[in-house]
């Protein structure tokens, strides 16, 4: 089985490739990640989205698709991912910004 962050990066991919105007995607990390039952998180930063504040939307795993973990995923527009780094805008649950993963060239995201 692959590893959490492998999903994690690939979920990262395919989110960049499905919606070109995410300009970051972000590892979420928790106190509980150690538990394997501990759904991925992920923090996109989507001009296209509405401002709704910090509201994550979960997924099941898809082992059709290689993801054989559940996610979070929340969408912030910039101006609340300034307010996160500013820390007016917080993360639930002891969550943290970890990892970004960058976007995928051209050639690397056609190609998967």
């Amino acid at each position: 089985m692959p590893s959490k962050d492998a999903v994690a990066e690939k979920l990262a991919r395919a989110h960049f490739a499905i919606e070109p105007e995410i300009e970051h995607v972000f590892r979420l990390v928790g106190p509980n990640e150690a538990d394997p039952l501990e759904p991925i998180k992920l923090l996109e930063v989507n001009p296209n989205t509405v401002p709704e504040g910090i509201v994550p939307v979960e997924f099941g795993p898809d082992a059709e698709a290689g993801i054989p973990y559940s996610s979070d995923m929340v969408e912030i527009t910039p101006t609340e991912f300034e307010q996160v780094q500013a820390g007016e805008l917080q993360l639930p649950n002891g969550w943290k910004l970890d990892e970004e993963y960058p976007r995928p060239a051209k050639e690397e995201s056609k190609a998967r």
